[in-house]
């Protein structure tokens, strides 16, 4: 309470994980009220190791972070996101070296590190670290939309060629068909044969495990459909 207001708590992560800081060096204490936080030190240090390596003007580091920001976008995302990551990656680092370069020395390796390793450690967006908050705001826009057991899907309405997959995890149920509904052009296969019937209104098709057979049904592992036509899968 403060004031007589309730105050909401954005994180309890601080008391699980206390801060460990340098109060005193060789028993003369620092000049800085409640210590120096460690990470503050590695965040400073590895701010004056990027900056020196980026205005390096060595093609080496554009493509260091071009082949890490891809792999990361890939195992998130899909092509598209390891392409889109490596390409931003690559030319954040260019421009930023750019701007490295027209800085004095003094504001490059000094001002720009502490301001960063202050920034790292005292900014807590929705409560949590800047680099976990920064690692799941990537994420999230470099994974689809639309996901099955892990693989990006494409957006309502697009079209695959030929080849795309559609996976379904099994469950405690087994391998059991689950409802779909597929409209062709197309071939749609199963691991296990399969009833096929046509629908009695329409140029529909129905798909079911096999059981007792009709005269006009037959067991399947291949359907071809033909444009607009529909294929409902049917538990």
């Amino acid at each position: 309470m403060s004031d007589g207001r309730p105050v909401g708590v954005r994180s309890y992560q601080r008391i699980f994980s206390p801060e460990r800081r340098i109060h005193q060096v060789e028993g003369r204490p620092l000049p800085v009220p409640g210590g120096v936080p460690l990470r503050w030190l590695g965040w400073m240090l590895g701010t004056v190791v990027a900056v020196l390596a980026v205005g390096s003007g060595s093609l080496f580091v554009p493509v260091a972070a071009a082949v890490a920001a891809g792999a990361g976008g890939l195992a998130i995302g899909d092509r598209t996101a390891g392409l889109l990551a490596a390409t931003a990656a690559a030319a954040g680092t260019l421009i930023l070296g750019v701007l490295l370069g027209a800085l004095d020395w003094p504001f490059r390796l000094v001002v720009a590190p502490m301001a960063v390793a202050t920034l790292a450690t005292q900014a807590t967006p929705d409560g949590r670290r800047p680099e976990r908050f920064a690692f799941s705001w990537a994420a999230l826009r470099l994974a689809p939309l639309r996901r099955s057991l892990g693989r990006g899907l494409p957006a309502p309405g697009a079209r695959r060629g030929a080849g795309a997959r559609i996976w379904v995890a099994p469950d405690a149920t087994g391998l059991r068909l689950r409802h779909a509904r597929l409209t062709g052009p197309g071939s749609v296969g199963f691991v296990e044969p399969v009833v096929v019937k046509r629908r009695l209104l329409g140029s529909g098709l129905v798909v079911r495990e096999p059981g007792l057979l009709s005269r006009r049904s037959r067991l399947r592992h291949r359907v071809v459909l033909r444009d607009g036509q529909t294929l409902e899968v049917r538990p």
